[in-house]
């Protein structure tokens, strides 16, 4: 591999996250794919033809932070430094609160907002060293309004930007940016298997979300931070 910025996105194997790891690699970034599903990674590295030789694929349950760790350990034993960190994995419920059990709310923890901190944590070190770096959140538009039918999920999405904003202000001084994408409805393979009956007329694709990542990535973004 070449030594052009390296990019690690998380919920990489499918939806949100294989388009931005894909369109990353058509724009000449190399990409590192993170997910628990070896063989959606394989499926998605298919997809990406002759760039695939620019992907690594990696697996981890990013809601353990010792896999986190030893994923980052990894990945900079591998690489020797990530320049970019998409957080991208996430998961939704439409469940107002009283209806939403123990075991949902820490479930939707875990994936929204600890997979985040835990991938946050363990790769700003290695920025700081290089004092240099560009963290993105996929957040949602969950995350900027209150949405009563997905109250834990408002609720994390929410404490997502709030994140974003306070890595933007601590990380500044190491010339580390920090950045959050909140997008709305997305037709995405698995909402529209899992919410067959949405109209998805009027949603934004996969593809959208990743040409915001890009637009982030480029010189017209290099003063953006804690937007």
């Amino acid at each position: 591999m070449n030594e052009s910025n390296f990019v690690l996105v998380t919920g990489a194997s499918e939806g949100i996250g294989k388009a931005i790891a894909l369109s990353c690699l058509h724009h000449g970034f190399e990409v590192g794919l993170v997910s628990r599903n070896q063989e959606k990674l394989d499926l998605a590295l298919a997809e990406a033809g002759e760039k695939k030789r620019n992907a690594l694929a990696f697996t981890a349950d990013l809601t353990d932070s010792t896999q986190v760790d030893r994923l980052i350990n990894q990945v900079i034993h591998r690489k020797g430094k990530i320049d970019i960190l998409v957080n991208n994995l996430g998961r939704g419920l439409q469940r107002e609160i009283i209806e939403t059990t123990n075991d949902d709310w820490e479930y939707l923890f875990k994936v929204n907002l600890s997979s985040a901190f835990y991938m946050c944590r363990a790769t700003l070190p290695h920025m700081r060293k290089r004092k240099t770096g560009n963290i993105i959140n996929i957040t949602s538009r969950a995350g900027r309004k209150g949405e009563g039918d997905f109250a834990a999920y408002c609720a994390f999405k929410h404490a997502l930007v709030g994140l974003t904003r306070a890595l933007a202000d601590s990380e500044s001084r190491h010339g580390i940016r920090v950045n959050a994408i909140c997008p709305g409805l997305v037709s995405t393979e698995r909402l529209k298997k899992t919410k067959p009956n949405l109209d998805f007329s009027k949603a934004s694709q996969p593809v959208d979300v990743a040409n915001a990542v890009l637009f982030l990535l480029s010189p017209a973004a290099q003063t953006m931070n804690g937007q």
